[in-house]
C-alpha cells in the first residue's frame, strides 16, 4: 500500500507503521551504478522506480524491509545493506552535517542529532541512554516485524559505526564498542572489530565508553557551510522547520533567529535556503499552521477553539478568519466534510 503524504505526518497516520520510501532510494542507486538490475525486487513488491526517489511516498515498514531484502537476494549480495551504508555520504546527511558542525563534543552531537534524525516513521524511536560505565545509542522499533529487517539493520550498523568513529576520531577503538539486533546477520561477527551481539528486542543499538561523551570531536566542515545540492535543502532545512515548529506554534517570537537555533544553524544560512526555494519563513509557518489544523480537524479529539489555541489564536473567531482565508471554508465545514 502506498500513501503520499506531507513532511509533517503525524503520530497517528505513522501509528499503522508506514515510513518514508525514499529511505529505499540509496540501495536502488548501489545497485544501478553497480549495473545490477533492480527491477526483479521492484516488481516482486509491485513498486515503480521512480516512487523510491519521491519524499512524499509512504509505505508500510514491512515492504521496505521485504524490498531491501529483496535488493539483497537480486544483488547475490549477503551484505547489501552494509556496503550501501559504508559508502552512504554521512556529510551529505543534514542531521549528521548540522550536529556535527554546531557542536564540540560527543555530548553535544547526540543531544542535537537526536532532535535532528529525520523523523521518518514514528515506528522507530531514537534515544541515548547514559550509565555509569557506558553510553548507548538506540533505536527502538515500536512494533514486532514479521518481515525480518536484515539489510536495513546491517545499513544501520554501518552508518553508525561511521557516525561515531568520525565524531569521535583519534580515541576510537573499536574492542569498545558494541553492535546489538535481533538482525545480525545481516553483518560478519566481527564487523571492524567491534563485539556483535544479538539482541532480545526488535531493534538496534550500539554502546561505547560513556567518557566519549565528553571528548572534544574533529569536525571535518567545522567553519564550513554545509553543501547539499538545491533540491536537498526542502529536507534540511523546511522539513526541518516543520519539525521543530510543530509543538511551538501557539509562541510569539518565531523569528529567523529564534528558528534557525532551533535547527542548529546560522541565521544567514536559514534565510538562504528559504530564498533558494523561492518560500520565507511566514509563509512556512502559515503553511504548517493550515497542516496541522486539518490534521487535528480530521481528528475530531479537540475543539475548534482548543485547536485555534494550540496554534498561536487566543480567539475562536480570528482562527475561523485565518482558516477560511487559507482554505476557503470554515473549520467547521472542513470537519463535517473530512
Amino acid at each position: 500500500m502506498v500513501k503520499r503524504l506531507p513532511f509533517n505526518t503525524t503520530s497517528q497516520e505513522h501509528s499503522e507503521g508506514f515510513i518514508r520510501l525514499s529511505l529505499a532510494a540509496p540501495f536502488l542507486q548501489y545497485l544501478i551504478d553497480r549495473e545490477i538490475d533492480p527491477q526483479p525486487a521492484l516488481d516482486q513488491v509491485g513498486l515503480k522506480a521512480e516512487l523510491l526517489s519521491d519524499p512524499s511516498v509512504f509505505v508500510h515498514s514491512e515492504l521496505v524491509y521485504g524490498l531491501v531484502n529483496t535488493f539483497s537476494e537480486v544483488s547475490r549480495d549477503r551484505y547489501l545493506g552494509l556496503n550501501v551504508g559504508e559508502t552512504f555520504d554521512l556529510q551529505a546527511w543534514p542531521p549528521f552535517a548540522q550536529a556535527l558542525q554546531s557542536t564540540k563534543t560527543l555530548f553535544e552531537f547526540f543531544t542535537r542529532f537526536v532532535r535532528l534524525v529525520p523523523q521518518e516513521s514514528n515506528s522507530v524511536r531514537h534515544s541515548l541512554v547514559i550509565e555509569a560505565d557506558k553510553a548507548t545509542y538506540r533505536i527502538e522499533r515500536q512494533q514486532e516485524p514479521t518481515v525480518p529487517p536484515v539489510q536495513v539493520t546491517g545499513f544501520g550498523a554501518a552508518i553508525y559505526v561511521r557516525l561515531l568513529q568520525t565524531v569521535v576520531g583519534d580515541s576510537w577503538d573499536s574492542a569498545r564498542v558494541r553492535w546489538e539486533s535481533r538482525y545480525i546477520n545481516g553483518l560478519p561477527i566481527d564487523y571492524k572489530g567491534i563485539e556483535v551481539g544479538l539482541g532480545t528486542y526488535p531493534g538496534m543499538q550500539i554502546s561505547f565508553p560513556v567518557e566519549w561523551l565528553f571528548l572534544h570531536h574533529v569536525s571535518e566542515c567545522t567553519g564550513k557551510p554545509v553543501a547539499s545540492p538545491r533540491q536537498d535543502e526542502e529536507v534540511t532545512v523546511v522539513a526541518a522547520l516543520r519539525s521543530v515548529l510543530r509543538d511551538k506554534l501557539d509562541e510569539t517570537d518565531l523569528g529567523p533567529n529564534v528558528v534557525a537555533g532551533l535547527l542548529g544553524i546560522q541565521p544567514e544560512r536559514f534565510l538562504k535556503a528559504l530564498q533558494q526555494q523561492g518560500t520565507t519563513l511566514p509563509r512556512e509557518i502559515k503553511r504548517l499552521r493550515v497542516d496541522v489544523a486539518k490534521e487535528r480537524l480530521k481528528e475530531d479529539q479537540m475543539t475548534i477553539a482548543e485547536i485555534g489555541l494550540m496554534l498561536g489564536y487566543s480567539d475562536k473567531s480570528h482562527f475561523t478568519r485565518f482558516f477560511r482565508g487559507q482554505t476557503g471554508m470554515t473549520p467547521t465545514k472542513f470537519r463535517l466534510g473530512a
